[in-house]
């Protein structure tokens, strides 16, 4: 059973590359900037980060007034 959708899936995916759409493969990647998506990213990553020094930080001078 399992062999059968293997096959299908590979007969799918070959005449997408036989068809004539160039762009078969690239229709989920329209709308993604690499440039853009990395700096967000890289961006969200820094601030929680800093986010979490800042509570620690917090935390140890509680625990030192405390």
């Amino acid at each position: 059973m399992a062999n059968i959708a293997k096959c299908a899936r590979a007969t799918a995916v070959m005449n997408k590359v036989k068809g004539n759409d160039p762009h078969a493969f690239n229709r989920r990647f329209l709308g993604y900037n690499e440039y853009k998506e990395g700096i967000l990213a890289q961006q969200r990553e820094s601030d929680r980060k800093f986010k979490t020094i800042q509570m620690q930080r917090v935390m140890r001078l509680a625990g030192r007034i405390a």
